[in-house]
């Protein structure tokens, strides 16, 4: 009896004891600190785990009479159709109006001779799809049942645009805008002029649009590049989503059989060549602090300071 007396009674002192350094150890607000886990587990690193399996799905190709590649990936697990046409053309050298190629893209979808931009903009949103261009073409995504709904207002955005004057003026405020807040953007300053070192102001690559390139900007210039470069025989239509070869390829010759195939210019440019070691390339920007005399430069590696030249 004894025995078991002396048993409960160090079971109930380290139970006090516990409890105590259990209290002991909260943090201000009443929650108990989390012990930390013995040994050196944080210093081990996690193992790794098996690589991730990329599936992608089968791609059936065909080709229309004007020369359209489709390609359609079949993926009938929810009934989404989504849709891209890309006019696959060389890069547009756009010299002294730098910045027309992507303004064409955009006024792509403002309206064209049958919708305007808002009526446009309110058949897409009724059937909950969504539709947007580029300099290289248009893209679309529907349920499964809209289907021909959208393919028929890509089609009319791609084949009949009539680039509104009022909306290249807006694009035009909108652009002048952006430049004016990547003058204080030390991210957008170094991938512009990062773009003329690597590849040349003579490259398309290397080309930026400046205030003085936006102003330069025509509706002429951007008739005159859809016309030119849109053409279906150097274009891909690719349909992905809810929908077997076969309906997609009657619903491509439907809406795209009527674009008129056409010759495409080629354009050639000389290779960019890569610098002979490391170089470092300071900037000028009015107002910023110089840190040249604090920087310590590498002894392989040359300087520009600053290149006020560069578009920035």
């Amino acid at each position: 009896m004894k025995k078991i007396r002396s048993i409960l009674a160090v079971g109930a002192l380290l139970l006090t004891v516990f409890s105590h350094t259990i209290s002991a150890q909260n943090t201000k607000s009443g929650a108990p600190v989390i012990p930390v886990p013995a040994g050196d587990v944080r210093k081990k690193s996690p193992k790794e785990g098996s690589a991730p399996k990329i599936q992608i799905g089968k791609a059936e190709t065909s080709k229309l009479s004007n020369g359209l590649t489709v390609i359609v990936v079949e993926n009938h697990k929810l009934p989404r159709v989504s849709f891209r046409v890309f006019a696959d053309f060389d890069p547009v050298q756009e010299k002294d109006a730098a910045g027309y190629a992507d303004m064409a893209g955009e006024l792509l979808s403002k309206g064209t001779t049958s919708r305007t931009k808002s009526q446009l903009d309110e058949e897409v949103d009724f059937i909950g799809a969504s539709l947007s261009s580029d300099a290289n073409g248009v893209s679309g995504a529907c349920l499964a049942k809209h289907t021909d709904k959208l393919l028929g207002l890509m089609s009319d955005v791609l084949l009949n645009p009539t680039f509104p004057a009022e909306e290249l003026d807006k694009a035009k405020r909108r652009a002048e805008s952006g430049l004016a807040s990547a003058k204080d953007n030390a991210e957008a300053i170094a991938g512009n002029v990062g773009k003329v070192l690597r590849y040349g102001k003579n490259h398309p690559y290397g080309e930026n649009m400046t205030e003085e390139t936006l102003a330069k900007i025509t509706l002429d210039q951007i008739k005159n590049y859809h016309a030119t470069y849109f053409k279906p025989n150097i274009a891909y239509l690719v349909i992905v989503g809810d929908i077997n070869k076969a309906d997609a390829i009657a619903k491509a010759e439907k809406y795209f059989g009527k674009w008129k195939a056409g010759d495409v210019p080629k354009h050639q440019y000389a290779t960019p060549k890569q610098p002979e070691k490391t170089q470092v390339d300071f900037v000028h920007k009015t107002g910023a602090v110089n840190r040249s005399s604090i920087l310590p430069i590498p002894s392989n590696c040359t300087t520009a300071i600053p290149m006020p030249s560069l578009p920035v």
